[in-house]
């Protein structure tokens, strides 16, 4: 028998044989052609380096593995998805016709408004019901998903008392609207000061009794503006980073840090915006709350808020007043200073040689493009005012500006009107706790 041929076989070096693997009795055993989306579309044999992947050269890769004739189906069912979801998330989210709640992304009906049962998680639905509204301070409820104006069809008695509430009124005397009317809009009527304000930067007694003087452990730092017997307006940004208000006062009724002082207010709480943020320039604006309520007099009185959709025209001469420095970069004045400043479109303040498209609807500036006045640091959260039919109503709070006094950087202001409901919210809140 002849011996079967040797055959000699070269085995490359580096080629490993078998590998030989062991399983015991409790090993599962391997599946066979497991299913994964790799192998449906032919991945598995894709190399990609560990080292230096190309993403391009990947991405060419796996669209040449994918047939033609799915791409028009993977695209159509993406734009379906989308539109799915948009659709979806439009139906969910759509308060049309509705009241949608601040607290959460519920939406209830206008009815449901002010109708007495809070329905939002915070009740914010029960706030801000009644307004002055217009340059002739229309009071106005509403009710029946409307505003309605005083004495009209659905006015009801009590809305008097929820009108002296929300501005900061006491219930006493306001068994009517006409009531209501009379102690809103008197709070400007005694000062006709307009013959006073003849030029010049200082201030006389009595010349802006709603000014405040905003003392952190007793030196001046910001202003302020008194609107009720116990709440003071001012800017956020003040209070922020200092937000103790044990080691607040309050000095008003003076024109002179330096004379005598004047009995110091204690500072019972402070409020400032829930958006506000240090690095942005919106928002900027708080509420002091004092621990006793103030005694009005000649010296001291409140600034009228201006009414709802109440609209100040670009160029009206208003006033800015304050104990801020007199030059940039200067030391706070001891004397309370004023100074004339017309009102400045937003668009023209938004000019790419002005402020450059910061200045958002919810400000305002005043003051002159050439420069000159201006209000200066010590002067923020202090009042800027416009007269209107003998009126002083506050139009902003001192905010921010670029310097003081330079060309094309007027002062920026607080927008009032654009926090009215905010303001009345807050004052409302507070008697309910």
């Amino acid at each position: 028998m002849m011996a079967a041929p040797e055959i000699e076989v070269e085995v490359e070096p580096n080629l490993r044989g078998p590998e030989i693997v062991t399983m015991g009795e409790n090993d599962p055993p391997a599946a066979e052609g497991p299913f994964s989306f790799r192998s449906l579309f032919g991945l598995d044999n894709l190399k990609i380096s560990p080292v230096a992947p190309d993403a391009d050269a990947v991405a060419a890769q796996i669209l040449s593995l994918l047939p033609l004739k799915f791409f028009p189906i993977i695209v159509i069912g993406i734009i379906a998805l989308v539109l799915v979801l948009a659709i979806g998330l439009g139906v969910y989210f759509d308060c049309s016709g509705k009241y949608r709640c601040r607290s959460s992304f519920k939406c209830i009906e206008l009815t449901a408004r002010c109708n007495g049962a809070p329905d939002c998680k915070d009740g914010e639905d029960e706030y801000r019901c009644v307004r002055l509204s217009g340059q002739n301070a229309v009071l106005q409820v509403f009710t029946a998903a409307a505003w309605r104006t005083m004495c009209s069809d659905d006015w009801q008695g009590h809305h008097a008392n929820v009108a002296c509430a929300q501005m900061g009124f006491p219930r006493e005397g306001c068994a009517s609207g006409r009531a209501v009317t009379l102690q809103c809009t008197a709070c400007g009527l005694r000062r006709g000061y307009s013959s006073r304000i003849v030029g010049g930067n200082v201030s006389s007694l009595m010349q802006w009794p709603w000014q405040a003087s905003l003392q952190f452990q007793g030196y001046h730092l910001c202003g302020g503006s008194i609107i009720t017997p116990v709440w003071v307006v001012t800017a956020a940004h003040c209070v922020y980073d200092l937000y103790l208000p044990k080691s607040w006062t309050i000095q008003v009724g003076l024109v002179s840090l330096l004379d005598s002082p004047a009995p110091s207010q204690l500072v019972e709480k402070i409020i400032y915006h829930s958006k506000y943020k240090p690095k942005r320039l919106g928002n900027d604006i708080a509420l002091m709350k004092l621990a006793g309520p103030l005694t009005f007099n000649e010296m001291i009185q409140p600034v009228c808020l201006p009414n709802s959709e109440e609209n100040f025209p670009d160029g009206k001469t208003c006033w800015t007043s304050g104990w801020g420095a007199t030059e940039d970069g200067g030391d706070a004045s001891p004397v309370l200073n004023h100074a004339a400043v017309p009102l400045i479109s937003n668009k023209i303040c938004n000019h790419r040689d002005v402020y450059g498209g910061i200045i958002s609807p919810s400000m305002l500036c005043a003051g002159y493009l050439k420069g000159g006045v201006d209000s200066c640091q010590g002067d923020s959260g202090g009042p800027l005012v416009c007269q209107e039919r003998r009126v002083w109503k506050l139009v902003g709070t001192t905010s921010f500006g670029i310097g003081c006094a330079e060309a094309n950087k007027p002062g920026v202001y607080t927008r009032i009107t654009s926090f009215l409901d905010w303001i009345h919210e807050q004052m409302e809140r507070d008697l309910k706790t």
